[in-house]
Order: structure tokens, then C-alpha cells, then sequence
């Protein structure tokens, strides 16, 4: 059985897929990855997820700024709630990034990036749906009532925005519209 040897992107792996010029500026030498659609697809592939990026970062901080009682002293409410917003911010990174370098994308980008994706995708929805659960065993243990469930049920529905936000991004293939 053939050996599938992973590529490790450090520094020096980095730095042999550059060469100087002649007027002494560094040259990137590697591999491409080019988008396989035409222009108009690869726009409207960027705002797509731009906007599911942007949408999902939204959601996250305006979930943070309401005042649910669960966010208050709630280990497994909060736990799940900033690791969320640590992956959507991890996944605007993402897109920022790949909006930067453009089409087509260096290799070393598009590892970064396109290849990573997916494990941020699952990586939201599954904290996410963690910040749900930690909000429902809240509201279970402790009855909320007036204007604390009013924001309870807010919070829900930022959260279920961020989680079906990552759920649409899920279904969309990444790797398969990027060709060498």
C-alpha cells in the first residue's frame, strides 16, 4: 500500500518556494491553485462566503452582547460560547485571507485556507450546538422568567443563526472547485 506523505508548511518548506530576481525581490516559484469556474462564479463564490462569514461573526458578537444570566458564572454556557466565537473568527481569518491572495491562490494559502475550512465549519457547528445545549441545561436548572427570557430566546436565535450559517457553508465543497 502506498504511503500518503503529508506535507508540513513550516518556514523553511515556505521559503524554498522562493527565489530572488534579478533585481533582487523574492519570486514565489511553487504551485498554484486556481479557482475551476469562470470569474462571475468565483465572485459570487467569495460573497457567498463573505456572507456567510460575516453573517456568523454578527451573530456571535450580538449573542455576547446581550445580557443572558447564563453568560454569568456558567462554565458550560460560556466555555462553548467563546470557543464558538474563537472558530468564527478563526474562519474570517480564512476568508480574509483567501480574498487577499486572490485567484489563483499559492499553494502554501490555499492549505491555510481552502484545505482548513471544513475543520473550522465542523468546529463551529459543534460548539455551537455545545452553547445551545449549556443554555437549555441553564434553563432547565434554573427557571428564567420576564425579561431574562425574552434575552434567553435571543441568545438562542444567534446562535442557532451562527449554527445554521455553518450548516449552508457545510454543504457548499470547498476543495472541489480548486484545481492545480
Amino acid at each position: 500500500m502506498a504511503e500518503k506523505r503529508h506535507k508540513r508548511w513550516t518556514r523553511a518548506a515556505k521559503a524554498s518556494q522562493f527565489t530572488r530576481g534579478a533585481d533582487g525581490a523574492m519570486i514565489y516559484t511553487g504551485q498554484y491553485r486556481t479557482f475551476s469556474g469562470s470569474q462571475g462564479n468565483y465572485r459570487r463564490y467569495m460573497a457567498m462566503q463573505w456572507g456567510l462569514a460575516v453573517g456568523m461573526a454578527g451573530a456571535v458578537v450580538v449573542s455576547g452582547m446581550i445580557p443572558v444570566p447564563a453568560l454569568v458564572n456558567t462554565w458550560y454556557v460560556i466555555l462553548p460560547y467563546m470557543l464558538t466565537v474563537l472558530s468564527v473568527a478563526s474562519l474570517l481569518w480564512a476568508v480574509c485571507r483567501m480574498q487577499y491572495w486572490g485567484n489563483p491562490l499559492r499553494e502554501y494559502v490555499y492549505e491555510a485556507t481552502v484545505r482548513k475550512i471544513p475543520l473550522r465549519i465542523g468546529l463551529t457547528m459543534v460548539l455551537s450546538m455545545f452553547t445551545l445545549c449549556g443554555q437549555i441545561i441553564y434553563l432547565c436548572r434554573h427557571r428564567a422568567a420576564g425579561l431574562d427570557l425574552i434575552y434567553t430566546f435571543l441568545f438562542f436565535l444567534f446562535v442557532i443563526v451562527v449554527f445554521f450559517c455553518s450548516v449552508t457553508w457545510n454543504r457548499i465543497k470547498n476543495q472541489e472547485v480548486w484545481s492545480n
